[in-house]
């Protein structure tokens, strides 16, 4: 029984959301002090997501290379500048390796939920950012409500788009 509760999907799901909140909290607070840590925390996040029947190597690559783009876009509009060296900093990269990997594995129930997927990103990737601000990770450089409104509709894109990955990955499974 105890088995049965490690591997359920709930669990799994719970434990690699967890997980990311670490990963989140080392890149941003910690930002290059940490950077050795936050790199570790996201490669243990890699590893635990690797063990998922839901990895797939392919659809990794390609959300962590989307959101590097997605990163890139807002600096390059002037909405925020990252704390530390370069367009993007080596904390907020480490940060995008776990992102990726805790998706695939724990937000694959939004296979197919477009509607959902969006409405999550709207909310939840900008609010990141705002506290990522509020931490010191990021300077703004605009209004706060042009970098919720960037963020929301780049964040919804990203997350509809993770939810039609996620829906070929399952049609591909199941055919």
């Amino acid at each position: 029984m105890l088995q049965r509760l490690i591997t359920s999907p709930q669990i799994r799901r719970l434990t690699g959301l967890f997980w990311f909140d670490l990963v989140w909290f080392v890149a941003v607070v910690g930002r290059e002090p940490w950077l050795a840590l936050g790199f570790s925390v996201a490669l243990v996040q890699v590893l635990f997501s690797v063990r998922s029947p839901q990895f797939r190597w392919q659809h990794y690559t390609v959300l962590l290379g989307l959101g590097l783009a997605l990163e890139a876009v807002v600096v390059a509009s002037g909405t925020l500048v990252f704390d530390g060296a370069g367009l993007l900093p080596w904390w907020l990269i480490a940060l995008w390796c776990g992102f990726p990997a805790m998706a695939i594995t724990t937000l694959d129930w939004l296979a197919g939920r477009y509607w959902l997927a969006a409405l999550i990103g709207i909310a939840f990737g900008p609010l990141t950012y705002a506290a990522g601000v509020r931490l010191g990770a990021a300077e703004l450089l605009t209004e706060e409500w042009r970098m919720w409104l960037l963020y929301g509709v780049l964040w919804a894109l990203y997350m509809v788009f993770f939810a039609g990955l996620m829906q070929r990955k399952r049609r591909v499974k199941h055919a």
